[in-house]
C-alpha cells in the first residue's frame, strides 16, 4: 500500500516491503508581536501562520527488506546538504510547501552477527519551507522532487509507462541533464533502486 513520501524516501508498507512513518506529530502556530504601551498591558498584533513543523520515526528493518544503513545515509545527505523536498503522508501532500530536515536521530540499533546494522530507529524534525522565497535551495527542490515523482510514477505505472510519459512530453533533453548531475544522479538511483524493490509486493 502506498503511504506517500518524503524527498526520494517512499513510504510503502506490503508483504516484501514496509517503510512508513509513526508516532507522527505535527505543530501549527500564528506569529504574534507584543508592542509595550506605558503603563498598560502591551498590545498584540498578528503577523500571520508561523511555519509547521512536523516529527514522525521510521523504523528500518532488514526483515522488511530495507537496507537501514543506505536509508539512514539518504537521510543523513538531506539533512546536511540543506536539501528541502515535498511531504507527502496517507497519499496527499501534509502542506503545499515544501519541507526541510532540520534534525534526525538513530536510535536503538540492532547489528547482525556479522557486523552489518540490521534494525534502526530514526527520529526525524522537519520544519515547512515556503518555497516561494527563490534561493540557492531550488536546485535541491528540483533534486528531489524529481526523484519523489519518479518514485510514485514507477509505484503506480510501472517503469514503461514512466518512459512512455517522459517521451510524450518531449522530456529527452532534460532526463539526459539530470542523468549528468552528479547529485540528481544518485538521488534518482536511490528512487529508481527504491521503487524495483517494491515490484514484487504491490
Amino acid at each position: 500500500m502506498y503511504i506517500g513520501y518524503m524527498g526520494s524516501i517512499v513510504f510503502i508498507t506490503s508483504s516484501h516491503y514496509m517503510l512508513t512513518p509513526s508516532n507522527m506529530q505535527q505543530e501549527m502556530k500564528g506569529r504574534w508581536s507584543d508592542h509595550d504601551i506605558v503603563y498598560k498591558k502591551p498590545s498584540s498584533e498578528f503577523l500571520g501562520p508561523g511555519l509547521r513543523t512536523v516529527s514522525f520515526d521510521i523504523i528500518l528493518s532488514s526483515m522488511y527488506n530495507i537496507s537501514p544503513e543506505s536509508q539512514i545515509d539518504s537521510l543523513q545527505e538531506m539533512c546536511e546538504t540543506g536539501a528541502v523536498f515535498p511531504l507527502t503522508i496517507g497519499g496527499k501532500p501534509v502542506t503545499h510547501n515544501y519541507w526541510r530536515l532540520d534534525s534526525m536521530s538513530v536510535g536503538d540499533t540492532y547489528y547482525e552477527s556479522t557486523g552489518g546494522l540490521q534494525w534502526a530507529k530514526v527520529n526525524v524534525k522537519l520544519t515547512e519551507y515556503d518555497d516561494s522565497n527563490y534561493t540557492e535551495e531550488k536546485s535541491l527542490i528540483d533534486l528531489y522532487g524529481s526523484a519523489a515523482n519518479m518514485v510514485v510514477s514507477l509505484a503506480k505505472g510501472g517503469i514503461g509507462g514512466l518512459v512512455k510519459g517522459m517521451v510524450q512530453s518531449s522530456a529527452k533533453s532534460a532526463l539526459k541533464n539530470i542523468a549528468n548531475n552528479s547529485k540528481v544522479g544518485r538521488a534518482l538511483n536511490k528512487a529508481a533502486s527504491a521503487a524495483s524493490k517494491l515490484k514484487g509486493g504491490l
